[in-house]
C-alpha cells in the first residue's frame, strides 16, 4: 500500500515541547492525526430529511433518533441521553447544576486536556488539582476521598477523567457520590468506544479527532434520566416548556446536520472501530516485549482510541521524538505538561503532582488515524525499538 500523506498542515506543538526540525509551515511527512468522518454519501439520505421538514436544530426529528441510538448504543432506552455542541459545553452544564448545590471547588486531575479546567470555569467553580494513579494515569475515588478533607471551603464536583479513553468504574463512582454527597461528573471525552454508565453523569466527545466523530458535538449520559432533563433544559437556555429562562445555561443544542453526521457515523460505527483496532493492533504486535516501554492496559484489544501514547524513560521519549521529528514524522504531547503548565491555571490550588509531572515528561503520542498504513508504523516502531534497545 502507498504511504498516506497527511492533506493539511500539522499545528505548532504545545508550549514547552520540543521543536520540530521541519518547516511548520507545512504538513509533516506522516502527520500525527488525520480525522476520517463518514463521506457525504453516507450522511446524504439524513442530509435531505432535513429540507423535507424543514427543521435545523432546536430539538429536531434527526436529534431526537440520534440520542435514542447512541442510548441503545450503552443498552439504555430514550430519555438518558442529551445531546450537545460540544463535550465541553456538555461538562459545563453539568458542573453548573452541581455548581448550585452550593460549594466553591472542583476536583479534578491535573492530568487531563485543557477543557476539562475550562469548564468548571465557565460553571463559576474553581478547578482544584490533584494527582492520578501511575498504573491508570486517571483520578481514582481513594486519591479524591484523600483530597477532599484538605480541601476548605466546600467541594461542589469531581470531575474524574478517561485518560485517552481507558474506561473509568462508573459502579466506584457512584459509590463515591452516595458516600460522600459529591456530584461526580465524568470527563470520558474520550472515552466512546467502552464506556460503562452509571447514575452520574458522563460527557462524551464527538470531535472530529474522536474515534466516533461528528465534526463537533458530544452528548451527556446517565442511568437517572432526571439528570438528562436537566441538561437538556440548561442547553436551550434554561427554559422548560416556556421562555421563561428557570436554569442557568446555554445555547448548547446540535444543529440538525450534526445529528445527519451522527447517525450516519453510528451506521458506519463497527467498520471504523475496526479501523483503529488494525492501527493498535499493529502498533502493539510492533512494539511487543519492548524494554521500558508501556502501552495504556488494554488498548487496542478491550478498547479502542483514536490516539496512540507510549511511555518511556524521559530520557528516551526525548530521543524518540527528535529522530521521529528528523524523519518529519509527527508526534504530540498530547496533555503537555498537564493543566498546571498552562499559563491561565498555573495559579489554581493544588496537591502536590509527582506522578502527573512524571507522565508529562516519560509520555508521547505517536500517529495515529484510520488509514494509517502497516508501513508507516513500521517505520514509527523501527526508531521507538533503536532508541530503546539500544
Amino acid at each position: 500500500m502507498a504511504r498516506t500523506q497527511p492533506a493539511g498542515a500539522e499545528a505548532p506543538p504545545p508550549v514547552g515541547t520540543a521543536a520540530k526540525p521541519w518547516d511548520l509551515a507545512r504538513a509533516p511527512r506522516i502527520a500525527v492525526a488525520k480525522p476520517r468522518l463518514v463521506e457525504l454519501s453516507a450522511a446524504l439520505p439524513y442530509l435531505r430529511s432535513i429540507d423535507a421538514t424543514r427543521t435545523y436544530s432546536n430539538f429536531g426529528p434527526l436529534n431526537s433518533q440520534f440520542e435514542t441510538r447512541l442510548a441503545a448504543q450503552f443498552g439504555l432506552e430514550p430519555g438518558h441521553v442529551a445531546t450537545c455542541n460540544n463535550a465541553t459545553s456538555g461538562l459545563t452544564m453539568a458542573l453548573q447544576r452541581a455548581a448550585a448545590r452550593g460549594g466553591r471547588y472542583c476536583l479534578m486531575p491535573a492530568w487531563t486536556f485543557a477543557a476539562t479546567a475550562h469548564a468548571a470555569l465557565a460553571a463559576g467553580l474553581t478547578p482544584y488539582l490533584v494527582d492520578v494513579d501511575p498504573r491508570t494515569w486517571a483520578l481514582t475515588p481513594e486519591i479524591a476521598l484523600e483530597a477532599l478533607p484538605r480541601i476548605s471551603h466546600g467541594v461542589a464536583a469531581i470531575v474524574p477523567v478517561a485518560p485517552f479513553g481507558l474506561p473509568l468504574d462508573a459502579q466506584a463512582w457512584d459509590a463515591f457520590q452516595a458516600q460522600t454527597g459529591v456530584e461526580v461528573v465524568l470527563d470520558a471525552a474520550a472515552g466512546f468506544d467502552a464506556l460503562t454508565v452509571g447514575r452520574s453523569v458522563a460527557v462524551v466527545s464527538l470531535h472530529a479527532t474522536k474515534i466516533l466523530g461528528i465534526g463537533e458535538g458530544g452528548f451527556v449520559i446517565s442511568r437517572d434520566p432526571d439528570l438528562i432533563v436537566d441538561i437538556r433544559r440548561r442547553s436551550n437556555f434554561g427554559f422548560d416548556g416556556s421562555r421563561d429562562s428557570s436554569l442557568i445555561g446555554c445555547n448548547g443544542k446540535i444543529s440538525e446536520f450534526a445529528a445527519a453526521y451522527g447517525l450516519a457515523a453510528l451506521d458506519h460505527w463497527k467498520l471504523q472501530r475496526a479501523q483503529y483496532q488494525s492501527v493498535l493492533g499493529y502498533y502493539r504486535a510492533a512494539l511487543a516485549d519492548l524494554p521500558d516501554l508501556r502501552i495504556a492496559p488494554g488498548l487496542g484489544d478491550d478498547w479502542m482510541a483514536s490516539t496512540f501514547n507510549i511511555e518511556a524513560p524521559e530520557a528516551a521519549i526525548l530521543e524518540i521524538e527528535a529522530r521521529l521529528g528528523e524523519a518529519e514524522i509527527a508526534t504530540r504531547r498530547w496533555w503537555g505538561k498537564g493543566l498546571h503548565g498552562h499559563q491561565a491555571f498555573r495559579d489554581l490550588p493544588r496537591a502536590p503532582l509527582p506522578v502527573t509531572e512524571r507522565l508529562a515528561a516519560t509520555t508521547l503520542g505517536l500517529p495515529c488515524w484510520p488509514g494509517l498504513d502497516t508501513t508507516a508504523i513500521d517505520e514509527i516502531s523501527a526508531v521507538v525499538r533503536r532508541v530503546l534497545t539500544t
